[in-house]
């Protein structure tokens, strides 16, 4: 799925926070500092929504760092995830370069899913190693860095699935991943991330293949109802009114109309100040998508 996704930045205060095993020291903090400095210098450089890499090498540097500094640091593993996305997302060229970013993007989330898993278990009293996200959502509440931990796992997912191809990606089970991720997203905080859960939903309710028996869950009324709650959660933010667009096309014709006077509004808009990148490539793939739709 394309771009999904924008995140508030969070506070050095969800540090104290997370789980104990990641209780934050002195020099925690001050790798999740420079990441974040790093992290705001992201769009140095950029030509619309194309990044420069000179830019966004030192975010995932950062991000690295900061795991590596503390391997059991929700805050370190979440913002590595989101760094890497971006860094595919916009910082890289070719598909063997982009599966090598988000691979690891994935790779790291279920890394960060296990040490969930077994904080929570311990927490608990019971075993919860093979539990999902969506099944370990009672025994996080209240644990504010398993959110993004979830959604920019949901992310890389998804964007490996699609460089690795997306029928391919769904046989190996990667849209059940997503589904189960986002899910958890939506059920902890529903409006986090400007409705980063349902957007993630209903793209990938509008993106997967219906496989008989892996995924014949995709549905169409799905797609277009996530992405109608995060336009109704965040009606400002470009991926949502993006996203809703081109699933009223394909699938609600007689709405065609209305979908074209959402992109021509989203064209001309102003990207919001604190995601120039994103809202570009947005506007981008807008420009696109009329212009195709033109010739329909």
């Amino acid at each position: 799925m394309v771009r999904l996704f924008r995140l508030a930045g969070a506070t050095l205060v969800f540090l104290s926070m997370s789980f104990p095993r990641g209780a934050a020291s002195a020099d925690d903090v001050t790798a999740l500092a420079a990441f974040d400095a790093a992290w705001s210098r992201r769009a140095e450089g950029a030509a619309g929504g194309a990044a420069a890499q000179s830019a966004v090498a030192p975010v995932v540097a950062a991000g690295r760092n900061a795991v590596a500094a503390n391997p059991g640091s929700l805050p370190a593993r979440w913002r590595l995830m989101r760094s890497l996305y971006f860094q595919g997302e916009h910082a890289t060229a070719g598909t063997a370069a982009k599966r090598d970013v988000f691979e690891e993007g994935k790779r790291l989330g279920e890394e960060t899913l296990e040490r969930i898993r077994s904080d929570a278990g311990a927490s608990a009293g019971k075993d919860l190693s093979k539990a999902t996200p969506v099944d370990l959502v009672p025994y996080v509440k209240g644990k504010p860095d398993v959110v993004p931990c979830f959604l920019w796992a949901s992310v890389n997912w998804g964007k490996w699935a699609l460089v690795f191809g997306k029928t391919a990606a769904a046989r190996q089970g990667a849209a059940a991943k997503i589904r189960d991720y986002a899910t958890a997203v939506v059920r902890l905080d529903p409006s986090f991330d400007e409705g980063g859960g349902y957007r993630v939903l209903g793209r990938l309710h509008h993106q997967t293949p219906s496989i008989p028996f892996i995924t014949g869950w995709a549905s169409r009324t799905e797609a277009l109802k996530n992405l109608r709650l995060a336009v109704e959660i965040a009606p400002r933010n470009f991926v949502n009114r993006l996203y809703l667009a081109e699933a009223i096309w394909d699938y609600e014709k007689e709405k065609r109309p209305e979908a074209k006077r959402m992109l021509e509004a989203l064209v001309v808009d102003t990207p919001s100040t604190g995601l120039p990148v994103e809202d570009a490539r947005a506007q981008e793939d807008a420009r696109a998508l009329l212009a195709a739709w033109g010739k329909g």
